[in-house]
This record gives structure tokens, C-alpha cells and sequence, in this order.
């Protein structure tokens, strides 16, 4: 046999192809390089699609197509965080959720001239069916509140504004004065309060929302504070992967951590929609981070920038709370209400009670809005998506079962993980299994959130793959398909016996990942794979239907599926690792782990005592 350097173009070190011209490829830097460069095309990829999404495409019909090129300002998403900076910027904070003021904002910031010839003209001709709106008054539909006043009383003030012009209408003087004298007379002070009592409403974020908002408020063009943002979201999202860095002390490259975060749930939707989840999972790594590296009074006071999302400080702070870290508990309650009390001077203490007031509002709608309840991730939505029927008006799909059961999902989680890490957690540990645990468990027991938020869960997931090596070990089984035993016969013979197995010789061999890196590369399948195939199923539960009563008949409560957003497949992915990591805390994985950890550390200290 011919050695490699027989071949007539082989090297002095038996290579066909020199080594110097490849060897880089395995080299650690080599795979830093490509790696950065992976996460700088994918944040490329990922900031064009959101600068692009919801633009004017050129198949569009000309009267759609906004001269500002794309709308995505305009989304409740982004248009309501703006006018919540906007109110800051403009000195309106006194009135801070009074719509009237919102909407005289709303319609100095997002101009007719930027919007499409449909909005600023009504319908085209020949489409009268077609519903358009200019967007400051699209975004005052979709924020939370009504106008103040009765119908009948703003029929009123028109009337006698409209009396002004009776006479040229009339052409009699004396019936045009009559006109004029009765309607006018009707405004009686009764009705002028209750058309000048500022109606309470708008977006559901509260006063400190608006306090850090403000700098994108003093930007006047909206389009461009939202382009902004999601330069900032995507910087954040960098800053991000180097506090996971920190938090699993190098286990986790930066290039990998940020890669991980752009594929995970609910960026996509933080970048396109310019909603706030990246900033969010900001603040929670690196309060983690830190306190992980032994700074926990610094830890809580970057928690305490949740200030500006209430409904996830209430959430995380069973973190702190059940691990027993009374100083970071402390930071962070001391921070936010710092937060809360510079917003006084700008705000007035009755912004505070007017937010309240929204929240509440809001409350109530999330449980019966058929859009609300199927973009939501919160364990609350499940059951309701399942049984109430969207076909029956808001105001009747409410019921006890719904509210019961939504309930008691939530008790089963929260109490199932506060429990369980009471009893069996390692309060020692800042990440790994029990620490996962309590970081799941907090996260899905949040009040309400939406798809997009899912990217905080991504902080648990770094808490619980900290010490990746655990997490990426495969486990190997034999594939040996063997004959039926006894062989059945085709004909008159005799059977023989199977023979031995080999001890040598090529074997078929299958191979199952981690339970949670299965998990992990399920949730980056469905962003960024399965989500844009649109499957679609649709289950009926005839038990829970009503008989029919009318012409109309009966309803049957039904449960479509989907691989899009408006179905919590995430949602139920991270339950199922939630599962898992409370059974392997009940199991005692990691106390176990602890003990041989803490015995290979007795025999390295006692091989180096001298003899």
C-alpha cells in the first residue's frame, strides 16, 4: 500500500492540500471570527425585516401606499409608547392619560401628509364598504378608555355650533334666531361639565414608562423615534449577550449568548413591532449577573428599572424573595419607588390614580377580548381561548368555569414552584437546576403578557443551561432489528435458533438530546421555522356546549391550533420544561450533584497536604 506522500502532489507532511492553507478553520479565533460574523449577518437580516415590515409594498393599490413608505410607527405597539414619552416631552404629564389631550398630541406628532390617499380622502370611489382612518384616531380606538360625556350631550354642542349657520340654511331670520336661541339656551352648565371632564384612558404603561420614553419623545417625527428604537433594541439585545457572558462566567461565548437571543422567541416581534421585551430581558440578565457575581445590592437596583413594567417586577421578585436575598430585595424596592417619586414633579400624584384606573379597565378586557386573549402567552389565556365563545358578545363570555380554571393553572404553577423550591431548592446557587426552576416558574406566572414577551424566558433558560457541558451530553442507545421470535414459517422446515450477537463489527446506534436542549432547539424551530408554515388544526369540545335555544342554535366551544401567533405553542414548550426541572429538584439531581462536587474537592484538598 502507497504511503500519502507517494502521491504526486502530496506535501512533506502527507497533506494533497497544505495545512497552512486550512489549518485556521479549527483555530479558536478562526471560530470566534465566525461566529461574530454570524451574529452581524443575522442582525443585519433581522434590521432590514423590521425596517421593512408592515412598508408599502409596490403591488400595493396606489391609494395604500403611504407616502411615508411604512406604518409601522402607527401600530398601537410603538405609537403608544411614543405618546407616552410625547406627553413628557410637550409638558402634558399632569395630563398624562387624559384622551382628549392624547389626541390633540397624537395629531401634532403623526401628520395627514405622511399617511396614504385612502386616509387622508376616505374611501376610493366605487368601495364605499372600505373602512380607513387617519392613525391618530386608529390609535385612539385601540387605547384603553372612551370620550367623556353622553352622546346626547355632544349632539347638543353641535347643535348650537351648527346654529350659527341656520340663517343661510333657513333663509328666514326670525326662525334662524329661534334656532340659534334654543340651542344655546340647551348648553346648560350641566352639559358643558360633562363634555369638558377630561376622559380618562390611553396606553396601559405607567407614569415611569413615560419618564423613559421621554427622550424619544422629543423626537417630533414618530417614524423616525421608532426607527430609533429598533437600533436601540438591537443594540440592547448585544449588551445582552455579554450579561449571559457574565452570568454563566465564560461557559457561554458572547458571539453564541446574542446568537441564541436573535433566535429566540419573541425578538422578531420586539424589533418589528418596537415593543419593549429587549430592554426588559436587559434589565433581568444583568440585575442576575450581577448578583450572581456577588453584588446584590446592584443586582436590585437594576431590577428596580421594572419600575416602568410593573407586571414583571411582581413577577421576577419570587426570585429574590424565595432565594432569601433580603439586600437585593431591598435594592430593588427602594430603586423603583425612587423612580416613582422623581415622576411626581412632571406627573402629579392623580396620574398615578388615572393609571390605575386604566389597568384596571384593561383588566377586565383581556378577559374576554378575542384578540388579546389569543396573542397572549399568560397562563390565563389558555383556558379561555378554549372555552368561551367569540361568537357571543364581549360582555357575555365570561364565565366561572373559564375564570376558575385560569386560576387554578396559575395556583398550580406558582405554588408547585414555591414549594418545591422551599422544600428542596439549593438557595446557594444563583444558577443551575433549582434556580431554573424558580426562574420558569416566575416567568409564566406573570399577570399578562403577549407573544413578544416571551424573550424574557430566554434569561431563564441561561440560568438553567449555565454549566452548558451538563445540558450537551447525548445519551446512546442500540438499534439491533432481529427477526420475530420464533420465526413463523412459510413452509415445512425446521427453525433455527437466532445466532449470537457479534462482539465486534458496525453496529446502528441512536442518539436522544438533553431534555432541555431538546426544548431549546423546539422554541428556535417554532420562531424562525415552523411559524411561518401556517399549519392549522381546530378541535371541538362538545361536552361544554350549550343546547341550542333559538334559530341561532347552539355553540360548541373550539380550540384552533395554529403554528402562528396567536397560539401559545411556546408557552406550553416551557411548561413542559418547567415540569422537568421540578421533578429533577423533587428527584435531588442537584443535591446529589453538590455532594460528589463537594467530595472531589475534599480529595484534591487532601492530595496536596504534605504526608
Amino acid at each position: 500500500m502507497s504511503s500519502p506522500l507517494s502521491h504526486p502532489s502530496a506535501t512533506k507532511d502527507g497533506y494533497v492540500i497544505p495545512a497552512r492553507l486550512w489549518a485556521w478553520v479549527g483555530a479558536p479565533h478562526s471560530l470566534a471570527a465566525i461566529l461574530w460574523l454570524a451574529v452581524l449577518i443575522t442582525s443585519a437580516v433581522f434590521l432590514y425585516r423590521a425596517f421593512e415590515w408592515l412598508g408599502s409594498t409596490p403591488d400595493a393599490p396606489p391609494e395604500h401606499r403611504r407616502a411615508d413608505g411604512n406604518s409601522g410607527h402607527a401600530q398601537i405597539d410603538f405609537g403608544g409608547q411614543w405618546l407616552m414619552g410625547r406627553m413628557i416631552a410637550t409638558g402634558n404629564g399632569r395630563a398624562l392619560y387624559h384622551r382628549q389631550r392624547q389626541w390633540s398630541v397624537l395629531r401634532e406628532g403623526f401628520r395627514d401628509e405622511a399617511e396614504s390617499p385612502a386616509q387622508r380622502n376616505g374611501p376610493v370611489f366605487g368601495r364605499p364598504s372600505e373602512t380607513v382612518s387617519h392613525d391618530a384616531d386608529n390609535l385612539m380606538v385601540w387605547f384603553m378608555g372612551g370620550e367623556a360625556g353622553s352622546s346626547q350631550d355632544w349632539k347638543t354642542v353641535g347643535g348650537a355650533v351648527a346654529a350659527q349657520l341656520s340663517q343661510p340654511l333657513t333663509g328666514n331670520p326670525f326662525v334662524a334666531a329661534a334656532l340659534e336661541k334654543h340651542a344655546i339656551d340647551s348648553v346648560s352648565p350641566k352639559v358643558v361639565e360633562s363634555v369638558n371632564k377630561p376622559s380618562i384612558g390611553g396606553p396601559l404603561y405607567p407614569p415611569v414608562h413615560a419618564l423613559f420614553y421621554a427622550p424619544l419623545g422629543f423626537i417630533d417625527n414618530p417614524q423616525h423615534a421608532y426607527r430609533v428604537f429598533q437600533v436601540l433594541s438591537l443594540f440592547v439585545i448585544l449588551v445582552s449577550g455579554l450579561g449571559v457572558k457574565l452570568l454563566t462566567k465564560g461557559r457561554v461565548w458572547w458571539s453564541v449568548a446574542t446568537l441564541c437571543i436573535l433566535y429566540f422567541p419573541g425578538t422578531r416581534g420586539a424589533l418589528d413591532l418596537g415593543q419593549n421585551p429587549a430592554l426588559s430581558l436587559c434589565i433581568l440578565v444583568w440585575g442576575w449577573a450581577l448578583t450572581s457575581r456577588g453584588y446584590p445590592v446592584a443586582g436590585g437596583m437594576v431590577w428596580g428599572l421594572f419600575a416602568f413594567k410593573p407586571v414583571w417586577a411582581m413577577a421576577f421578585f419570587l426570585v429574590p424573595l424565595l432565594m432569601r436575598n433580603w439586600r437585593f430585595c431591598v435594592a430593588m424596592v427602594l430603586t423603583g419607588a425612587a423612580f416613582g417619586a422623581i415622576t411626581l414633579p412632571l406627573v402629579g400624584l392623580e396620574s398615578w390614580f388615572n393609571w390605575l384606573e386604566v389597568g384596571s379597565s384593561a383588566a377586565e378586557l383581556y378577559k374576554v377580548n378575542d384578540n388579546w386573549i389569543h396573542l397572549s402567552r399568560d397562563l390565563h389565556g389558555i383556558p379561555r381561548r378554549i372555552l368561551h365563545d367569540f361568537s357571543k358578545p364581549e360582555s357575555e363570555r365570561e364565565t366561572q368555569l373559564a375564570n376558575g380554571l385560569a386560576w387554578g393553572l396559575w395556583a398550580v404553577v406558582f405554588g408547585g414552584t414555591a414549594l418545591i423550591y422551599f422544600f428542596r431548592g439549593d438557595r446557594t446557587r444563583a444558577t443551575g437546576l433549582s434556580a431554573g426552576l424558580l426562574f420558569l416558574g416566575a416567568y409564566l406566572t406573570c399577570y399578562r403578557f403577549m407573544y413578544y414577551d416571551v424573550l424574557l424566558a430566554a434569561v431563564a433558560v441561561a440560568v438553567l443551561l449555565a454549566e452548558p457541558r451538563r445540558f450537551l451530553r447525548t445519551g446512546a442507545f442500540e438499534l439491533a432489528p432481529r427477526d420475530l421470535e420464533p420465526k413463523i414459517p412459510n413452509q415445512r422446515e425446521l427453525v433455527t435458533s437466532p445466532g449470537a450477537q457479534k462482539a465486534f463489527g458496525a453496529r446502528m446506534l441512536g442518539y436522544v438530546n438533553s431534555f432541555p436542549f431538546t426544548i431549546l432547539m423546539l422554541l428556535f424551530l417554532l420562531e424562525n421555522a415552523f411559524s411561518g408554515m401556517a399549519l392549522e388544526a381546530t378541535v371541538g369540545f362538545g361536552y361544554f356546549g350549550t343546547p341550542s335555544t333559538g334559530p341561532g342554535g347552539g355553540g360548541t366551544p373550539r380550540l384552533k391550533a395554529d403554528t402562528g401567533v396567536k397560539y401559545p405553542l411556546d408557552t406550553f414548550l416551557l411548561l413542559a420544561l418547567w415540569a422537568w426541572c421540578a421533578w429533577r429538584v423533587l428527584h435531588g439531581d442537584e443535591q446529589r450533584e453538590g455532594e460528589e462536587a463537594r467530595s472531589v474537592a475534599v480529595v484534591h484538598a487532601s492530595s496536596k497536604v504534605p504526608s
